[in-house]
């Protein structure tokens, strides 16, 4: 998406401007197809959940799996209390993780190991 927006589409190599149509076509299709078919929702994938799995990498990836399965065995053990704190603690997570990085990516440059080139 970079190259597409520093250069135009003109440059980008075949695959990808293919990669990029269908993409956005499906991430248009499948929120139609969930409201003409509701009773299916259940068995179709989140187009967003399809984006992000195609962007981010297989650890972040595998720990949302990780998280949604923890919740959704914590909603089958006590509904009532994962809906409430759910949402709260997972955003605490993801805070967490990024404040971590941010401050293991301050101090490894402060110390000098990295951004030596």
């Amino acid at each position: 998406m970079a190259d597409l927006l520093e250069s135009g589409p003109q440059n980008l190599n075949f695959g990808a401007l293919q990669g990029i149509i269908i993409g956005s076509l499906l991430g248009i299709l499948l929120p139609i197809l969930e409201m003409f078919f509701p009773k299916a929702r259940r068995f179709m994938p989140s187009a967003m959940g399809l984006g992000l799995g195609f962007v981010v990498s297989f650890a972040n990836s595998f720990s949302f799996t990780i998280g949604a399965v923890i919740a959704w065995i914590w909603s089958k053990r006590n509904e009532q209390q994962a809906s409430r704190f759910n949402v709260p603690l997972a955003s605490g997570f993801v805070a967490g993780e990024g404040l971590i990085g941010a401050l293991v990516a301050i101090l490894m440059a402060v110390l000098g190991l990295i951004g030596k080139g």
